[in-house]
């Protein structure tokens, strides 16, 4: 088969103009892709901001309480509280990515849970700690 010299530069030009194109593109939000390694990578993104966030809030309640022997349990509360938890959601956080369908989507939804589960949690904590504050006028 043969291809003119017309045929073959009118292909190349188009190559080209696309590949231009494509280039000049924004890449899509990856966690609005849809692809499913996207998806995996955006909710582990969100998950590791989320755990960045509740350590935060966590250490931060912890150096509020418990400074006085009125408070000495307090600590040992909120740190079993905290496990207690921490076993909830991954619990929880499993059958919700189970029952969304499992399958290839299984690891993104259980990521997206337990960033949502620990954003909740830092806020919940947050609260703790801006009563505590308030309480001593800080």
């Amino acid at each position: 088969m043969r291809f003119s010299t017309f045929s073959v530069s009118a292909a190349l030009c188009v190559l080209l103009t696309c590949g231009a194109f494509v280039q000049g593109q924004k890449r899509k939000d990856p966690c609005q892709s849809g692809i499913t390694s996207d998806l995996v990578d955006c909710s582990l993104k969100e998950l590791a901001k989320a755990d960045a966030e509740l350590n935060k809030v966590y250490k931060q309640l912890m150096s509020l309480i418990g400074k006085d022997e009125s408070e000495a349990t307090w600590k040992v509360k909120l740190k079993a509280a905290q496990q207690a938890w921490i076993k909830y959601r991954d619990a929880n956080c499993e059958y919700e990515a189970e029952y969304s369908g499992g399958g290839s989507a299984y690891t993104f939804e259980y990521n997206f849970c337990l960033a949502g589960m620990t954003t909740a949690r830092a806020q919940e904590l947050q609260k703790m700690v801006d009563q505590i504050k308030a309480r001593d006028g800080q």
